[in-house]
């Protein structure tokens, strides 16, 4: 649309000095006659818009065609455009914000975090479920998927999402489940077809999930005290998994971890990870599992 190639044209002039026609009819996939028609347009309209004439000629804007300071203070702008450009390798938007806002105020984004999702399964497939989720949250709607239980059944879910959550090296989806009647947290990587539905969320105050301090507290799960004894070759592993308040080193070098963890279907897999230099302390049932496990495993050899 025109009226898009238009505000395209002045971000383009807002973030260089000058430009030269052809370079902008290459950018907005216009004639170079099409480009000078817009100039026209952006004068008429007010825009300090002027031409340069000979071989360094190009477009440009007056200088103090800017955003004003006073709204937004060099620091805050500073501040928005690295948020946001530590955000585009998710897929969540396709790097025009930023661009704009980097016209606006007169500077690039400062490239502080990258957040890569490449470590999930599928990459594309999982960006593209960020970015379905990011919509149905800012805009209340329902969200329904397939969801791969414990027990190796894809079942079918209804959920009010409202946060996404990154925790335990893996990315969940937190909302109410329409089925449980209560809060709980989805992990993406187990999430299949997902669609945004049209059924908006309830009427503001008729929202369990956002009111209900307890509802938001219960996606925590069942969280049990363990005690774990740690050799002391897992150090490495042990400050990377556990905060270090957690740790306490034992007079041999060993280690003993005091920490609290979801009582889930991973959790006997994850403490399986570190091998035969970790041993479970307490509590005692989880001690039996464990054994069990390990029986199980060797039942295969």
């Amino acid at each position: 649309m025109k009226s898009n190639r238009l505000f395209q044209m002045i971000y383009l002039l807002m973030n260089h000095n000058k430009v030269a026609a052809p370079a902008l009819a290459e950018q907005l996939d216009v004639s170079v006659r099409t480009v000078y028609r817009y100039v026209d347009d952006l004068s008429a309209a007010g825009v300090p818009i002027y031409v340069l004439q000979g071989r360094n000629g190009g477009i440009a804007l007056l200088p103090e065609y800017k955003i004003d300071n006073t709204i937004v203070n060099k620091q805050e702008q500073t501040t928005i455009l690295a948020a946001l450009n530590g955000l585009k390798n998710l897929g969540v938007d396709n790097n025009e914000t930023v661009e704009k806002l980097s016209a606006l105020f007169h500077q690039q984004p400062v490239a502080w975090i990258t957040i890569d999702p490449s470590t999930w399964s599928d990459s594309r497939n999982q960006k593209s479920t960020l970015a379905k989720l990011r919509d149905a949250i800012i805009h209340s709607r329902l969200v329904a998927f397939n969801y791969l239980s414990a027990k190796n059944e894809y079942l079918p879910r209804e959920v009010f999402p409202y946060q996404v959550i990154f925790k335990d090296k893996a990315w969940y989806l937190r909302g109410y489940s329409v089925e449980r009647r209560a809060d709980r947290l989805f992990k993406l990587s187990r999430i299949d077809h997902l669609r945004v539905t049209n059924k908006q969320s309830l009427a503001e105050g008729k929202q369990p999930w956002l009111t209900d301090h307890s509802a938001q507290r219960s996606s925590a799960t069942n969280q049990i005290d363990i005690q774990l004894h740690a050799d002391a070759v897992l150090k490495y592993r042990l400050f990377e998994a556990f905060p270090t308040n957690q740790i306490v080193q034992q007079s041999h070098g060993d280690y003993l971890i005091n920490t609290k963890m979801n009582d889930d279907d991973w959790l006997i897999t994850y403490l399986l990870s570190f091998g035969s230099h970790l041993t479970v302390v307490q509590p005692s049932s989880l001690r039996q599992r464990m054994k069990d496990e390990i029986q199980k495993c060797l039942d295969h050899y």
